[in-house]
């Protein structure tokens, strides 16, 4: 079976750079004793957190994730490197009684909410599936979270900055949810950050992959940049946002400097070069429906701040009314239970400002679409207001 993982030394050459973020003794020790939970745990930011908090002496830990393979895996991993108390739940975070079931047998002080659909070309041919589980399913874990009086911390997206795609706009959309209902006794934060590179499902383990097999490889624009991190340095910056102990606000995580995908490539062949695989084409496919040139970590709606870790900037938004939102979580329920795309392409597009739907994701959105379903003013809605 041909593997196409990497190993830290290798992400760093990709990268360019060394990882830059470690969590030292003292803030191990700030996490020992706590009750934590992870949504998405089966995945590559989940399970690395699993892995951090698991090393931390935490009083228990949590993994819940739709996944069946990744929580048996994951699991087996854990109990063998460590005697914690450890408890998994195979659930969808979609589900009120589900994860309201959880919560209250768990009792978690922090929910690490990480769960989510991130492929930004998958999103666009599947909008009620990702806003089900990135809205909705936020939406419900969050809600599970304040019944026991537990922190929330959103694992969010670049993409969700001056969003393009239906991840991105999802994604905004339930920072905006999680942000509007904070309370004293709810105390959310947001944490965004960019692609982690060598992630299950992301683009070097496929490019490895072509390699490995003689074949060319397909990238979008050899000029196209992205902001990278190593699955250790999100972990670790994640968590000190977490300690920084601040609430309703959205943190942004420094991934230096953004990386040319030429200068990707080029590294990758160098690296497989060494190995003893020799280079292959390279074949340029254009930008996909969704997918950003050039991604960026400014955003019009937010002014920055630093923190007392240079690497973790933060900053408090406009607040949108806790009621304008809960109309808009009615409103999607009831569109993705019915898995109109069309309709719940509309409801995200009137919720999140500046979001124009690509064409592609417009025209499969229509082409699923009952023809006899009644329509709606909120069926595609050109950049909306709400958030």
């Amino acid at each position: 079976m041909m593997t196409t993982e990497f190993t830290p030394a290798e992400l760093e050459d990709l990268l360019g750079r060394p990882a830059r973020a470690r969590l030292g003794p003292a803030e191990r020790h700030a996490f020992a004793g706590r009750r934590v939970l992870i949504t998405g745990a089966a995945g590559s930011i989940g399970s690395a957190l699993a892995r951090e908090l698991a090393a931390c002496q935490p009083a228990g830990l949590m993994l819940v994730d739709q996944s069946e393979l990744g929580l048996f895996s994951l699991e087996r991993e854990l109990r063998r490197e460590s005697q914690l108390a450890l408890d998994v739940s195979l659930a969808d975070v979609s589900h009120r009684s589900s994860m309201l079931r959880v919560c209250r047998r768990f009792r978690p002080d922090v929910v690490y909410h990480a769960a989510a659909y991130k492929h930004v070309t998958m999103a666009e041919r599947a909008v009620s599936s990702v806003a089900l589980v990135n809205v909705i399913g936020t939406a419900e874990v969050a809600a599970a979270a304040a019944d026991v009086g537990a922190r929330f911390v959103l694992i969010s997206s670049d993409k969700a900055s001056d969003p393009r795609s239906v991840m991105g706009a999802t994604k905004r959309l339930a920072e905006r949810v999680v942000l509007s209902v904070a309370s004293a006794r709810f105390r959310p934060i947001v944490v965004r950050f960019g692609n982690v590179i060598g992630s299950s499902g992301s683009v070097l383990p496929l490019m490895r992959e072509a390699v490995r097999r003689g074949q060319p490889i397909q990238i979008t624009d050899p000029d196209a940049t992205r902001y990278f991190m190593t699955a250790s340095e999100a972990v670790a910056l994640v968590l000190r946002a977490d300690l920084l102990g601040r609430t309703a606000e959205t943190y942004w995580l420094d991934m230096g400097d953004p990386v040319r995908i030429g200068d990707l490539v080029t590294r990758l062949l160098e690296l497989e070069a060494r190995a003893g695989h020799p280079a292959v084409p390279v074949e340029i496919i254009g930008l996909r429906p969704g997918e950003k040139r050039i991604e960026s970590l400014s955003d019009p709606h937010l002014v920055f701040e630093r923190t007392l870790d240079r690497r973790i900037r933060v900053a408090r938004e406009r607040a949108v009314p806790a009621r304008e939102l809960r109309e808009i979580l009615q409103r999607l329920r009831h569109a993705t239970a019915r898995a109109d795309d069309e309709l719940t392409l509309g409801i995200v597009a009137s919720a999140v400002a500046g979001f124009v739907p690509s064409a592609e994701a417009q025209a499969i959105a229509r082409a699923g679409t009952d023809p006899g379903a009644p329509r709606r003013r909120d069926r595609v809605k050109q950049g909306g207001r709400a958030a």
